[in-house]
């Protein structure tokens, strides 16, 4: 049920974002970095696209290419929770800009299976190494609630760097064929230490303004029908 609600998620988000006319298109990978997290939920869509696809081996390769990430020190909700009771968030480390090692010819390759801080990474303008991604302080309302959305929906589960993650996610019998391959249980042990736990819902951080823009996606999210419930009663728990 959870993976029908991050579809969900997805889906709606997707329909709500055309509202803008943006720059970005197919061979547009400069925002494409290793500066993505993700919650286990995505990681685990990610690992079963990686092993429909028979991509296994391509997978491991890919992850013993890549750099040191860099890592979160809060999830996006802990950072919300700090922001709502006034206190000062923790500061985050720069962010790293090495290229995602998911692209190939400037294609992101697991692109079905993306991520939602991949999804919601758009631009007005086309971007390049000295010209960064341009969007309405609206929208980053709206995709930051989508991310605390999602994280809250993968609460008490795995949440980092997409690297760490799905690495951490390699203990699962389920993706023991990825595990096999990267032949490697100390890494597996060390991602798990190196990732945070998503956290529920303190809020939205919402201005009014912001919320006026932002209420009509979250509705349809939260109506949307799954077995008889709105996602919305799910997510509360009823």
């Amino acid at each position: 049920m959870k993976s029908q609600i991050l579809q969900i998620i997805y889906d709606a988000f997707e329909t709500w974002s055309t509202q803008e006319e943006w720059a970005c298109q197919k061979g547009c990978a400069t925002c494409c970095t290793q500066n993505v997290t993700i919650t286990a939920l995505e990681g685990e869509h990610i690992l079963r696209y990686i092993i429909q696809e028979n991509k296994e081996q391509w997978l491991v390769d890919k992850l013993n290419l890549a750099n040191s990430p860099q890592r979160p020190k809060q999830t996006i909700n802990q950072f919300g929770a700090a922001c709502l009771a006034g206190r000062e968030p923790e500061p985050e480390t720069d962010p790293s800009y090495s290229p995602c090692p998911f692209l190939e010819d400037a294609i992101c390759a697991i692109y079905p299976a993306r991520p939602f801080s991949c999804r919601c990474f758009l631009s007005l303008h086309t971007c390049s190494p000295n010209r960064a991604a341009v969007v309405s302080e609206k929208y980053i309302a709206a995709s930051t609630a989508i991310s605390q959305l999602t994280e809250h929906l993968g609460q008490r589960e795995y949440w980092g760097n997409m690297l760490d993650v799905l690495v951490a996610l390699l203990d699962i019998s389920a993706y023991k064929t990825v595990a096999d391959k990267l032949g490697d249980t100390p890494r597996i042990i060390g991602a798990r230490a190196n990732v945070l736990n998503g956290q529920p819902l303190p809020g939205f951080m919402l201005g009014e303004e912001d919320y006026t823009y932002v209420a009509p996606l979250l509705e349809e999210i939260f109506t949307t029908r799954i077995a008889g419930k709105t996602v919305e009663d799910i997510l509360n728990g009823k």
